[in-house]
């Protein structure tokens, strides 16, 4: 007989003998059988699809050998289904000796992925690498945080040193010229008033060259803290330039403007500088006022307010001289 003709034999006494074909046992073998393929059927499908869907799993071929083996496992129950009524048992031999060389295969394999299954981290691992990537997150934002005000701080820093005279301390001429646009575009936009001071230190020349220039750096430093002292918390003192002064005066007209600036022009008149170092010196200032004009750029504003100046030392110094008025104070 040959091998075809023995696989396909069944003349063998079937199983169903062996269970005396018995309902309640038939009934057991047969349903447990038919239950059976059908999950060892469907599960290798399940693994086949995982496969194909996540084919980054660095271990795939476990899948697939899984597939096989529990497919074959799912033959012999067919083949076990089937020799209750006929005794086909060459096939359903064929089918173990198949799904034992399987098996075994796979249980070496899987020994073999044994190691690389267990570098994998566990959840707990996850979860505190997680927290701890957290934390450096947290660490990283609140370090970034803090960098940023340190620049920010350092900005302003040197924003205000840009705009700071550093002999007196007050806005020098660049910080001087962004507050007039500022002050000029609201006066502009809102219609309100604007004034102009314009101080010069009279013969401030003579100060530097009979005394020197520490004991000059110290008059204009006690000029400065004069002019702080008149101005008001809305007004912007600055160093012009040399022994300039400007003073910015929103919301002022041009009568309140000449009322300051008369005080001031008394306050230099009355005082007497570098006390402090043994000497005692007199100084005197001009002054000069302007008030802005609608449609009045910031070069012509300056330029008048200059010429008032010039008007005041002009006529005699340790005067007062106010754009559109004929007379200098004091007369």
């Amino acid at each position: 007989m040959g091998f075809v003709d023995k696989l396909f034999d069944g003349s063998f006494m079937p199983h169903g003998h062996c269970l005396r074909w018995l309902p309640d046992l038939l009934f057991l073998h047969v349903t447990g059988d038919v239950l059976t393929a059908i999950a060892y059927f469907v599960i290798p499908l399940a693994l086949i699809y995982l496969v194909k869907k996540r084919t980054d799993l660095g271990f795939n071929w476990i899948f697939i050998m899984f597939a096989a083996f529990i497919f074959l496992c799912g033959v012999t129950h067919l083949t076990s289904l089937i020799n209750i009524w006929q005794g086909f048992y060459y096939i359903e031999g064929i089918a173990k000796f198949t799904t034992g060389l399987v098996s075994i295969f796979t249980a070496i394999m899987i020994w073999r992925l044994m190691p690389k299954a267990l570098a994998i981290p566990s959840n707990e691992e996850f979860r505190s690498k997680n927290e701890a990537l957290l934390r450096v997150q947290h660490e990283l934002l609140e370090a970034n945080q803090s960098l940023e005000l340190r620049v920010l701080d350092r900005t302003k820093e040197l924003e205000r040193i840009a705009h700071t005279d550093s002999l007196t301390g007050i806005t020098n001429r660049r910080g001087l010229m962004d507050s007039l646009t500022v002050e000029i575009d609201r006066a502009e936009r809102y219609q309100h008033k604007l004034s102009l001071l314009m101080v010069d230190l009279d013969h401030f020349k003579y100060v530097n060259d009979e005394y020197g220039h520490l004991t000059g750096d110290a008059v204009l430093i006690e000029s400065a803290n004069i002019l702080s002292q008149a101005c008001r918390s809305t007004d912007v003192l600055g160093r012009y330039g040399g022994e300039e002064f400007l003073l910015l005066l929103p919301e002022t007209d041009t009568e309140s403007a000449r009322l300051l600036a008369e005080r001031i022009r008394v306050d230099f008149e009355q005082h007497r500088f570098c006390q402090d170092d043994g000497v005692e010196i007199s100084l005197t200032c001009s002054i000069g006022v302007a008030e802005f004009q609608a449609d009045q750029s910031q070069t012509s504003l300056l330029q008048t307010v200059d010429r008032m100046l010039y008007s005041a030392k002009n006529a005699g110094r340790n005067k007062v001289v106010v754009n559109g008025y004929s007379e200098t104070y004091p007369s």
